[in-house]
């Protein structure tokens, strides 16, 4: 498969999982009762779920196991996803200052910078474009990332709220989620399995792609059942923003760091390349979520979210071009 057919495979996966879960909720929007708000929250909530605690473990799982010759120096990917995490809402913030942003879409500003779609996107990106291999990579690049959500990024959201301009920001309400738990038993199982030689069956290769590309799927079909693009308009200066604070911002801080972690010379440059895929991506849907908690301004997070995911047609093409030199 040549670069081009990847690029269009890639887009076409995530555009028309989108599109479907968007055409559904339209039509329940036409009084079908199969379609009933209730049942699409059920099946959005149901997609969610599978992808979350059965298929990305498993996947990461699997291709942990069969990484080869597995480097210590790789373990710390997670930091380096880490580090991505707090750049990308240290420029937000920075960012919403020079656009003049009020208290609520600061908030909402800083979510978007700091919530990153490296799970079904970028994992369905790596995977199509380097490998396999490049599924553990991801999972570990991604290890710190609920930990960093929950305990740090929801609570700077909070304290942007309407309610809590005079209080002080509170770190200190993080319980370990389920989604974390998941993901990091199937590490430490893949891992075990690496380290205590134990053969990996040829068949699990392709059902580790499979399960990851499953995922991208359900995950990219559930957003689009939530999917509402009737007031991106009003947010075009800050969402073309939050784009170059996507594709190009953080590209030029993570990729550095990761050349000077050493990570071009580990298995040809391959968790280079998966940092430099990373890094770039849009918006995460995560990022609508303190909004709407917090009642911060949920059309701004909604609009960058759009903006940024149809702002890949451009981004990968480029970073695809730039790939071949990391």
């Amino acid at each position: 498969m040549t670069h081009l057919e990847r690029l269009l495979l890639t887009l076409a996966i995530i555009f028309c999982s989108l599109a479907a879960g968007w055409s559904l909720r339209r039509l329940g929007d036409t009084g079908i009762r199969a379609l009933s708000p209730a049942r699409i929250d059920h099946l959005r909530h149901w997609l969610q779920t599978v992808a979350i605690f059965i298929l990305i473990p498993l996947s990461a799982m699997l291709s942990l196991w069969g990484l080869p010759q597995p480097e210590p120096g790789l373990l710390a990917l997670p930091l380096l996803g880490l580090a991505s995490y707090i750049c990308g809402g240290l420029l937000a913030l920075l960012a919403a200052r020079l656009l003049k942003l009020d208290r609520p879409q600061t908030g909402s500003f800083f979510c978007c910078g700091t919530f990153t779609n490296i799970g079904a996107v970028g994992g369905l990106v790596c995977l199509l474009f380097l490998g396999e291999n490049s599924i553990a990579l991801v999972a570990l690049y991604r290890l710190l990332e609920e930990i960093y959500y929950f305990s740090i990024a929801f609570p700077i959201a909070r304290w942007f709220g309407p309610d809590n301009r005079n209080q002080r920001l509170n770190f200190r309400a993080f319980r370990p989620g389920g989604m974390l738990i998941a993901i990091v038993c199937a590490l430490l199982l893949g891992i075990a399995l690496n380290l205590l030689g134990i053969y990996r069956p040829a068949p699990c290769s392709p059902i580790a792609s499979a399960s990851l590309l499953t995922a991208t799927i359900f995950f990219l079909f559930a957003i689009g059942l939530t999917l509402r693009i009737s007031r991106v308009w009003g947010y075009i200066p800050q969402s073309l923003t939050m784009c170059a604070i996507k594709f190009a911002g953080l590209p030029l801080v993570i990729i550095p760091l990761a050349a000077l972690a050493g990570y071009g010379t580990y298995e040809s440059g391959l968790p280079l390349r998966t940092a430099a895929i990373l890094c770039s991506m849009p918006v995460a849907m995560t990022a609508l979520v303190p909004p709407a908690m917090f009642r911060l301004d949920v059309d701004l997070a909604n609009s960058c979210w759009i903006v940024t995911t149809c702002g890949l047609v451009l981004a990968l093409p480029l970073l695809m071009l730039a790939l071949p030199y990391l």
